[in-house]
C-alpha cells in the first residue's frame, strides 16, 4: 500500500477542473454515527424477529477477520466497478492509505454517473446486502458486519453528495491525493 500522492490533472480541451473534496475527519465521525445507528437498528430487528439470536465468542474473531477482508474487498469493488464502466486496464488503478482512511484511485476521467456507481457499489455490496441478509437470517454477526461496512462507506456517500447537483454526463476525475474528486466545467469561449 502507498500513500496518495499529487499527480498532474488530466487536461481536457475546453474544460476546467473544479475541486470537490470532503473532510476525512467528518467522514470518520459520520461513519461512527452510522455504524452505531445501523448496528442498533439491526440488533433490535433481529431480536424482534429472531428472539433467540445470539453472538458466540468465536463470532468476535470472525467479525475482526471479516472486517479486515471487507475493507480490502470494499476498495477492490471501487476499482473493479470503475474499470468495468470506463473499459480501461487495471494499470489505471492505485490502492493505498491516506490520513483518515484507505483508498482506491483511478486516473481516468469518467462521467458522474459512472463515478457515482463505482463510489456507491462497495457500500451496497459489503454493507447494505450483508446487513439485510443478517437481519433476515437472524445473524448478529452479518448484521453488525454490514452495519460497520455501511459506516465505512460514509466517505463515499459524502463525495457523491458533494457532486449531487451535477448532470449525469458531467466529467469527473477522482482526486489523486484527497477524499473527493474534480468536476470538469465547460469553459465558455466568446
Amino acid at each position: 500500500m502507498k500513500n496518495k500522492k499529487e499527480e498532474p490533472l488530466p487536461q481536457i480541451e475546453g474544460y476546467e477542473p473544479e475541486q470537490r473534496t470532503i473532510s476525512m475527519l467528518a467522514a470518520n465521525v459520520w461513519a461512527m454515527v452510522v455504524m452505531v445507528v445501523a448496528g442498533g437498528v439491526g440488533w433490535w430487528l433481529i431480536k424482534w424477529i429472531h428472539p433467540d439470536a445470539a453472538l458466540a465468542a468465536v463470532d468476535v474473531l470472525w467479525f475482526i477477520a471479516m472486517f479486515c477482508v471487507g475493507i480490502v474487498v470494499h476498495e477492490l469493488i471501487h476499482g473493479l466497478t470503475w474499470i468495468a464502466l470506463v473499459k480501461e486496464s487495471f494499470s489505471h488503478l492505485s490502492f493505498g492509505t491516506m490520513p483518515g482512511g484507505v483508498y482506491c484511485h483511478i486516473d481516468v476521467p469518467m462521467t458522474k454517473r459512472n463515478y457515482v456507481i463505482g463510489a456507491l457499489m462497495p457500500g451496497l455490496l459489503t454493507g447494505l446486502v450483508p446487513w439485510l441478509v443478517g437481519i433476515a437470517a437472524g445473524s448478529l454477526l452479518w448484521t453488525l458486519l454490514g452495519a460497520v461496512m455501511i459506516g465505512a462507506a460514509m466517505g463515499d456517500i459524502m463525495i457523491v453528495r458533494a457532486i449531487r447537483k451535477e448532470t449525469p454526463d458531467t466529467l469527473v476525475y477522482d482526486h489523486p491525493s484527497l477524499g473527493g474528486c474534480y468536476v470538469y466545467r465547460k469553459i465558455d469561449i466568446q
